[in-house]
């Protein structure tokens, strides 16, 4: 009797390879890979897209802020077929070293709700068009945030920093300027 499990020496080459190289856990992680050109690539990839959308904008560090530290998290996802799909870099911010009521009061997610996405696939069953799920390349939500909510971030490893733009700040290092965060998802 013959079975659907083949066993592991019958699994794709690009399975195997996704076994074998794991994803980096960080951004020196992610310059010692094999793979590091294409993790750099991937990095400049989600800095241009957050730029584009006029996410922050660089300013000199102000005195006594208390700024958020930002971390890269690193995907590498595969097609069904096996194959690698293009390698993810994020960029998000670490809350982690935030107390509640001190540094923050509000708390925000970037997640579909549950209802929304039952109407979304009863009106595509209704509608007899075929639903699929898809990757959404940038999911951050232009709307601008409110008022009090003055988010300001380190600058992120591997972001490179013009010295035009550090002159026209007026300062002379990379560590004496901070993003400050202009647009946010906020639920209504």
């Amino acid at each position: 009797m013959r079975t659907r499990y083949m066993g592991v020496n019958h699994m794709p080459v690009a399975r195997v390879e996704k076994i074998a190289l794991k994803d980096p856990k960080n951004f020196r992680q992610a310059m010692k890979d094999p793979r590091a050109n294409k993790w750099k690539q991937a990095i400049r990839d989600e800095i241009e897209a957050l730029e584009q959308s006029d996410t922050w904008e660089v300013i000199k560090r102000p005195r006594n802020a208390k700024l958020l530290h930002t971390k890269w998290v690193f995907k590498l996802k595969t097609h069904t077929d096996g194959s690698i799909e293009p390698f993810k870099a994020r960029l998000v911010a670490r809350g982690d070293q935030q107390e509640y009521g001190v540094d923050y009061t509000y708390t925000f997610s970037a997640v579909l709700d549950m209802m929304l996405g039952k109407m979304i696939l009863v009106v595509s069953r209704i509608w007899k068009v075929p639903a699929r799920h898809g990757v959404v390349l940038r999911a951050y939500v232009k709307a601008d945030k409110e008022a009090e909510l003055g988010i300001m971030l380190n600058i992120p490893e591997g972001m490179v920093i013009s010295d035009a733009l550090l002159m026209l700040l007026g300062v002379t290092d990379k560590r004496e300027i901070t993003l400050l965060l202009k647009k946010g998802f906020v639920w209504p």
